[in-house]
């Protein structure tokens, strides 16, 4: 029976150093890093009764047969299922029903999945509701290559009169109309459309995170964010369409970021970081839910201009 996670099913879980096996969600920091989860962090989350995240587990005596775990990303409207443990795959169902209504019950509007794109859990998904809204391909290695751009002295030619700053609180509405500009209209119904959705549905940033921005007569044309885990980082960048020529600077600021999970709409993305060097490590599908749909108030939601 699939039950909520209490204080002593964390206990348990101590006990037994559970959950064990693979992990068949894909969280960002599990996929840049090459290594799974603490279960540490689970046990210490659940013992607080964080509000911040959902566990329900399926008990066998004293073992746990299989779990399935969601965090809020950056807002309480969209969540991420960062943990699915399974001995059978026909428990799978049933716990991400579950642990989508639990994450309802907290605020959720929208709820993530992301997992290899072979998987047989897409499919499984897709029965509990999830969408596949777009690929992510991840790009590694082990060197930055210069390129011959890399050599210029003088800053302004290198960024080709855009003017690089680093993110500051009153640009998250130019970044919202840049998400508009540069996300297919599909993919945004996913992820969101009002700007409430999108700055939810953001990863939670990590400590010391640094993100920078392009900007073209004050207008933000171009995003670049590295996240830090640990000894490693993750890359992620956003063009505006319109200025074709942002890209290339984007993956020019980003130099020895080694690990990216670029979206399968970004193509020339990831053909430029092929060219300094990176190459596939894995190809994986975010599967997004809408858990409900909220009227939209298109006076108040930001469009690009």
């Amino acid at each position: 029976m699939i039950t909520a996670f209490r204080m002593g099913d964390a206990l348990r879980c101590m006990l037994v150093n559970a959950p064990g096996g693979e992990n068949l969600a894909a969280p960002t920091e599990s996929v840049v890093r090459c290594r799974p989860l603490r279960n540490s962090t689970l046990w210490r989350q659940s013992l607080a009764r964080n509000s911040n995240r959902v566990t329900v587990g399926d008990w066998n005596g004293i073992g746990l047969s299989s779990l399935a775990s969601a965090r809020v990303r950056s807002g309480v409207r969209a969540w991420e299922v960062d943990r699915l443990h399974l001995q059978e795959s026909d428990q799978a169902l049933g716990l991400l029903e579950q642990v989508v209504c639990d994450a309802a019950a907290r605020g959720a509007e929208k709820v993530f999945l992301r997992v290899l794109s072979d998987s047989q859990i897409v499919a499984v998904a897709r029965r509990a509701g999830f969408f596949p809204y777009y690929e992510e391909i991840h790009l590694t290695g082990r060197e930055w290559l210069a390129d011959a751009e890399d050599l210029a002295s003088n800053q302004t030619e290198k960024l080709g009169g855009y003017s690089a700053m680093d993110r500051a609180k009153a640009d998250s509405h130019g970044l919202f109309q840049l998400y508009c500009a540069a996300t297919p209209q599909q993919v945004r119904e996913g992820i969101g459309l009002t700007f409430d959705q999108w700055r939810d549905s953001q990863e939670a940033a990590q400590p010391h995170r640094n993100e920078a921005l392009l900007k073209l007569d004050g207008k933000v044309v171009g995003w670049r964010i590295c996240e830090p885990f640990g000894q490693t980082a993750a890359g992620r960048v956003v063009a505006h369409p319109d200025h074709p020529d942002v890209m290339p600077h984007l993956v020019q600021m980003s130099d020895k970021t080694l690990n990216w999970l670029v979206p399968s709409y970004q193509e020339h993305a990831a053909d430029l970081l092929a060219r300094r060097g990176l190459h596939e490590a894995g190809r994986y599908t975010m599967l997004i839910k809408t858990v409900t749909v909220p009227v939209i108030n298109r006076e108040l939601s930001y469009v690009e201009a």
